[in-house]
């Protein structure tokens, strides 16, 4: 790919040549790292200052979410708040609404979860947002870099863009969030909604339906499943929870992990052909969005390994896996 201007939207990255869903497009290393999520000034400010003038100077280039109306943000904070997390969100506030950019607007604008707390990693930051974006970014411990992987497809001369917040929230917490970076997006889902037949107006109800679900289901997966799995129609609702995320594009670990949440309650049930195929595309989406050399992908192969030596022991017709499309 290559950085270059975005029509009204700064710089951004393009993509010189076709790039196949599951490409590795970066692995980065952090520039400046903070090690806690609810940082102060100091937090940001002493690792920068240990940077080198030239890595100082690449810090600078980057864009800053500063000189916002402060008629934008509440004018008071609650009573309720304890006095430090008082002077964090002063901080913070202040750095937004200053004149010019600072070394905290920056690492406001541009950091990223990273082991617990936030980094900047220059050259990802230079990915813009979509809330319906085609490459995915996550942490990779294993090689202590951030990766981003395309989510799909994405053509030459195509814009690449990874989603800044929660796709399953509605337009208005997505503008909500997404004006602590400056900005208001553009992209298909928060384009005008009046047409029945638009994205738009198609994925408002979508998401909605995607956070009912989630809702609904997230103390019966994962390491609640065999207690999932027990519940009426638990299947049903995970098989509508991954055909939405489908829908929206949304390739991430999110679907890996409905699919394998699939994949071990027909394994309880005993169905290991569907068990088997559930897992498999649970694997390939994960290897697809972090790749297979973060930590935890040996969960899904171990997955994989138990229904194929089930399926094995049973004497069961083994099956051909055919990547999800």
């Amino acid at each position: 790919y290559e950085v270059r201007l975005a029509s009204g939207k700064g710089y951004g990255c393009f993509a010189i040549k076709p790039i196949k869903r599951g490409t590795r497009i970066i692995a980065e290393s952090p520039l400046i790292f903070c090690p806690v999520a609810f940082y102060y000034e100091n937090d940001i400010k002493e690792p920068f200052s240990k940077l080198s003038p030239e890595q100082q100077a690449l810090y600078f280039t980057l864009h800053s979410a500063h000189n916002q109306d402060p008629s934008k943000y509440p004018k008071h904070i609650h009573p309720s708040v304890d006095e430090s997390e008082r002077c964090r969100i002063e901080e913070q506030r202040k750095a937004r609404m200053a004149k010019e950019a600072s070394v905290v607007s920056i690492f406001q604008t541009n950091c990223m979860q990273m082991e617990g707390g936030a980094a900047v990693f220059p050259y990802c930051a230079r990915f813009n947002h979509s809330c319906n974006a085609n490459a995915t970014f996550s942490w990779n411990p294993a090689i202590w870099k951030q990766t981003v992987h395309a989510m799909r497809d994405i053509e030459e001369g195509e814009e690449i863009t990874i989603s800044y917040c929660d796709i399953t929230l509605d337009r208005a917490s997505r503008r909500w969030e997404l004006m602590h970076y400056g900005f208001e997006c553009e992209c298909p889902a928060c384009d005008d909604d009046e047409d029945p037949e638009s994205f738009a107006a198609q994925t408002g109800p979508r998401r909605f339906r995607l956070m009912e679900i989630e809702e609904e289901l997230k103390f019966m997966r994962g390491p609640m499943i065999a207690y999932g799995a027990k519940q009426e129609g638990f299947v049903g609702k995970l098989l509508e929870y991954t055909k939405l995320l489908i829908d929206e594009g949304d390739y991430t670990v999110r679907l890996a992990n409905a699919y394998l949440d699939i994949a071990m309650t027909c394994e309880e049930h005993g169905d290991l052909r569907s068990a088997k195929l559930a897992a498999l595309k649970a694997l390939q989406i994960k290897l697809d969005s972090q790749g297979p050399d973060v930590p935890d992908v040996s969960q899904y192969q171990s997955v994989v390994g138990r229904i194929n030596k089930k399926i094995a022991e049973s004497g069961a017709e083994d099956i051909k896996y055919v990547k999800t499309q």
